[in-house]
């Protein structure tokens, strides 16, 4: 949306930290003018320096004349989210003239990161040492002919000292990423060589940023017995795994996970593990990212913070009943519904056939005529509306009652209330419960107070802190899951001969 005639043909040039400077194609400007632009490269560059350094976004003529810039410190891009949207500010007065939204993934990569494996022992249901030989290898080579197997021989104590090792060039992204999560498979067979379990250790839940600091880690191995008509379950348990992790060669530094950042302002985002370097702009330590939910639409469950659940308690909101309800809902089409086999927790997670990818975010209970979809290319979630073929990254799920989310067909996301038969561009999702967001005759929002019994022009989110904001968003995103879901259940037993 810059401040450019309409009709002007305009291009954006990124220039990243006066290392790399990249021009998009020419675009003919207007209300929300998009640049399909994609670059990636490498760089060295000592993490000290990286405030010091700029990716700067400049919009300028076809005639080469630069217009206006905006500007974010190349330290803000490493630790914080990956998503952006920067005010442009006029070259010669220097005021607002637009904003501009991008995607910068920036991750520190190293070459020789090394995970060893020391003090292996395999023990049976009764705490007795088991005999075993072990294949040990990494989710993250999967599917590569080089890829490193170590094999242990056979023990007849089930003991494996080590250390044993495995290295690789990757992230910290990749590593602790999910789903379904990198991890280390074992694999174990007597001494004919006959397999009878596997063992998987999720990197995400036996983790620690101290280089060389001991991790210990207990984990099932199970044996997929589906095939053997005498037993009921898929799965079962037939020996413990532990032993301890250490990590050497670790990056220091890693993007934080969802949110964007506005401005230097972080809003919705989350650290990607304890212990993270996080942008100077932030007034406190953000939250980690809990995976699979810090909502309960990106995993089947339910990791709220205590406070949250306090709190709904209060309100009678039962969240072990959104948790039955979503164990057993079925999923929309083609959706299949698949669990993590680490055996920690017993996580579910989404696939969609139609990209062959998988996500967290739990497909169900999307307003009529949507579809949730995942780019191939990407692994991002997106959003189809189906009546009139447009797409959106925004879920438009969790709108408060007589809201509705709706695209244009320029891809712009838009509300639409249905009691004032108007629209706007302001979200309504995010308020405390006691605020209702609501819109007069001219479209204009205003927000009634239940509790005072007042109305006001003021948005109480613009004066809030981002904690506060974070915490609406989850009270309400709970409350909206587990409303939907009683109702569904509701549906299905009345529809039950």
């Amino acid at each position: 949306d810059p401040s450019v005639p309409d009709g002007s043909v305009a291009i954006l040039q990124v220039d990243f930290g006066q290392r790399r400077t990249f021009k998009t194609d020419a675009e003919v400007v207007c209300r929300k003018t998009r640049w399909n632009f994609r670059a990636g490269f490498q760089m060295e560059l000592q993490p000290t320096n990286l405030t010091d350094r700029n990716l700067k976004v400049t919009l300028g003529l076809k005639d080469d004349t630069l217009l206006a810039d905006a500007v974010i410190d190349l330290g803000t891009v490493s630790v914080g989210p990956p998503s952006y949207k920067l005010t442009l500010r006029d070259r010669k007065t220097g005021e607002d003239s637009g904003s501009v939204c991008f995607t910068c993934v920036m991750q520190m990569s190293s070459p020789d990161l090394t995970v060893t494996c020391k003090s292996l022992r395999l023990l049976s249901p009764e705490g007795d040492a088991m005999p075993a030989k072990l294949r040990m290898s990494c989710s993250l080579e999967e599917g590569d002919d080089k890829a490193t197997i170590l094999t242990l021989p056979f023990s007849q104590n089930g003991s494996w000292y080590g250390p044993c090792s495995l290295s690789f060039t990757t992230t910290l992204a990749t590593l602790l990423g999910a789903p379904p999560g990198q991890r280390l498979n074992f694999l174990l067979g007597d001494d004919q060589g006959q397999h009878f379990g596997a063992a998987f250790v999720p990197f995400r839940s036996f983790f620690s940023l101290k280089e060389g600091e001991d991790v210990p880690f207990r984990v099932p191995v199970t044996h997929d017995f589906s095939a053997d008509s005498q037993y009921g379950a898929e799965e079962v348990q037939v020996a413990e795994l532990v032993g301890v992790l250490r990590y050497q060669n670790l990056p220091t530094l890693a993007q934080m996970v969802g949110g964007r950042c506005c401005d230097g302002r972080i809003e919705n985002s989350f650290l990607l593990i304890e212990g993270l370097p996080y942008p100077t702009a932030m007034p406190m330590c953000p939250d980690v990212w809990k995976d699979p939910g810090l909502h309960p639409h990106i995993g089947s469950v339910l990791c709220v913070a205590p406070q949250l659940e306090q709190e709904l308690q209060r309100e009678g909101i039962d969240l072990s009943k959104l948790q039955e309800a979503l164990e057993v809902l079925e999923l929309p089409l083609p959706w299949q519904r698949r669990k993590e086999r680490s055996g920690l927790g017993g996580r579910w997670y989404f696939a969609d056939p139609r990209a062959c990818r998988t996500t967290w975010v739990d497909p169900r209970f999307l307003p009529e005529e949507w579809d949730q979809r995942i780019d191939p290319e990407s692994g991002r979630v997106y959003y189809q509306c189906d009546h009139n073929q447009t797409t959106t990254f925004i879920d438009p799920r969790g709108c408060p009652d007589g809201w509705d989310m709706r695209v244009s067909k320029n891809g712009d996301a838009y509300f639409v209330h249905a009691r004032s038969m108007q629209t706007t561009f302001q979200d309504p999702r995010g308020l405390p419960a006691h605020i209702e967001p609501a819109l007069d005759a001219q479209g204009r929002m205003f927000f009634k107070d239940h509790n005072d019994q007042k109305t006001s022009w003021k948005d109480p989110r613009a004066s809030a802190y981002e904690t506060q904001l974070v915490l609406w968003k989850q009270l309400e995103s709970l409350r909206w899951w587990h409303r939907e879901a009683m109702r569904r259940m509701d549906v299905d037993m009345t529809d039950c001969p």
